[in-house]
């Protein structure tokens, strides 16, 4: 196939590109250049920036794909300007969107629960996570989208809530929508596996906000490339969207343990509940990177019809943590996301267990 990927210098774009060039397809990516993967010799490369608008679709225009893949859409003017650029001359567009159109990471300003009713923290907008178990695609009802800028929620998600229901509308247009979810990995842009991992390491207490019961489906990078390669020869797909995670649906303290397991270290995790965390400390809660998959409570994207459709193969939860574990293990990482709050992590941990231990044996008493 000839293909046409929009980005695809980074993470799980980079690795889609390997996966294409592996099976013989004839690739070019268009990006602006400045970073050059190792299989830069065996592309095509267009040189551009994705967001100036008319000097796109001047470029692109009068190009023939069987497939674009676009990883860098963000706003509806992106998309606006793909479809001018591609109509009539491309046999499929495929766009990465995210999970966080639902609500929850990416789409809330702040990730303090705790302050649900102040302006800037919407948590389970767009929809409500606590009733949506598992999270299925025509959840979202995209008529609801508005237009508008809404002040009080992430640009991001709300950016890509408004191109699916551009391209929901345009149906002549043919496109495939794929929901990311938060894509772990080697060489993981973010290091969220990095902020539990560097503090499994030190051996001393981590927090478990609310006991690390949050429920999560993370997705691992090789998964999520190998389903933009996948769906590229569904007809199902045409006009469709997809929820695209891993197999396996762990809640935080879980997820720790597998990672600690990879490690061959013990897990020194101190339940602790979140308003508790939020109120008697100065840790950074209102950042989605510092401790990020501590909420919400409840976030499973459901895969059923990416199963159906394009059989989504995913890998093993225990497999891919360790792949990720070895390569933060033989690189070298900055600090994870408040790592220079440990200290106040270790003392509020210490402190609990001893007031916790002091109501106990009072009570048993």
């Amino acid at each position: 196939m000839k293909v046409l990927v929009i980005g695809g210098t980074r993470d799980f774009g980079k690795v889609t590109v390997r996966k294409l060039i592996e099976r013989g397809d004839s690739v070019t990516i268009f990006s602006r250049g400045n970073v050059k993967p190792d299989f830069w010799n065996d592309i095509k490369h267009i040189s551009g920036d994705r967001t100036e608008h008319s000097a796109f679709i001047d470029v692109l225009n009068k190009t023939n794909y069987d497939v674009v893949i676009d990883n860098v859409a963000y706003t509806v003017k992106d998309v606006e300007a793909a479809i001018k650029a591609f109509s009539g001359n491309i046999g499929r567009y495929i766009v990465s969107s995210t999970v966080s159109v639902y609500g929850g990471p990416g789409h809330a300003i702040s990730a303090r629960s705790q302050s649900k009713n102040s302006l800037g923290s919407k948590i389970d907008e767009f929809i409500d996570l606590s009733s949506h178990c598992p999270l299925m695609e025509n959840d979202l009802d995209l008529r609801t989208v508005s237009w508008y800028r809404d002040e009080t929620v992430h640009e991001y998600a709300e950016g890509k809530r408004q191109i699916e229901r551009l391209l929901s509308e345009n149906r002549r247009f043919p496109s495939t929508i794929m929901r990311i979810p938060s894509v772990l990995g080697p060489n993981e842009n973010g290091n969220r596996l990095w902020f539990y991992m560097q503090r499994i390491l030190d051996g001393n207490e981590i927090i478990l906000r609310d006991g690390g019961s949050a429920i999560f489906r993370p997705g691992f990078r090789d998964d999520v490339a190998q389903s933009f390669i996948d769906v590229m020869n569904s007809e199902l797909a045409i006009n469709n969207i997809y929820n695209i995670a891993g197999l396996d649906i762990v809640s935080l303290k879980t997820f720790l343990k597998v990672i600690a397991d990879a490690l061959d270290r013990p897990l020194n995790g101190v339940d602790i509940p979140a308003w508790i965390v939020e109120s008697n400390s100065e840790l950074p809660w209102d950042d989605w990177f510092y401790d990020f998959f501590s909420r919400p409570l409840l976030y499973v994207p459901s895969i059923l019809k990416a199963k159906s459709d394009f059989q989504l193969k995913t890998t093993p939860i225990s497999t891919w943590v360790k792949e990720t574990v070895d390569w933060y293990n033989t690189n070298q990482i900055p600090d994870s996301n408040g790592y220079d709050k440990r200290q106040i992590e270790i003392e509020l941990c210490r402190k609990w267990k001893k007031e916790y231990s002091r109501f106990t044996n009072n009570f048993s008493n």
